[in-house]
């Protein structure tokens, strides 16, 4: 079986979050960044895995518009979804993904956030490092991937391999 991993993100939580999957998951499994994927990538995979980073409530355009032009060719293999998010809303796949292609996926998850105050431009690193302050100010735990998540989600998806050797 072979599995793309097709992400996006604006912060490289994503990207990190993919190489940890992918090196979790049993099989052939490539990343492609949502820059580099194709329709064609989609007919050499098996299995379809769609990431994205949240920010304010939305996941990057590329990859929603990505979804909406592959939908017939997503619909038609087993996907799965997972975004990074501090909000642990589950409603935020349904106001994240279409009706469709969350319907359509195995498995969805939530695989947590990090802020990292030394990413994107001036603008964007003076909002993260005023978002530590207030998280340090208010005794909050700074956002973390969740790594149990992760490996539960890694776990799901090598289950659906071994069932289908």
């Amino acid at each position: 079986m072979k599995i793309a991993i097709i992400y996006s993100t604006s912060s490289r939580t994503t990207k990190k979050a993919s190489k940890i999957l992918e090196k979790k998951i049993n099989c052939q499994t490539q990343l492609i960044p949502i820059e580099k994927a194709k329709t064609a990538c989609l007919l050499k995979y098996d299995f379809i895995i769609l990431a994205g980073s949240i920010n304010n409530g939305k996941v990057q355009g590329a990859l929603k518009l990505y979804i909406s032009r592959n939908i017939k060719t997503l619909k038609e293999k087993p996907i799965a979804l997972f975004i990074n998010c501090v909000d642990n809303n589950e409603k935020i796949f349904d106001k994240t993904f279409s009706h469709d292609i969350v319907n359509s996926s195995v498995i969805s998850s939530n695989f947590g956030d990090e802020i990292n105050p030394n990413e994107g431009n001036f603008f964007e690193k003076r909002a993260k490092n005023n978002l530590l302050l207030k998280y340090k100010k208010e005794g909050k735990k700074l956002p973390m991937l969740n790594i149990k998540e992760i490996d539960k989600f890694a776990t799901y998806i090598n289950n659906i391999i071994e069932q289908s050797i």
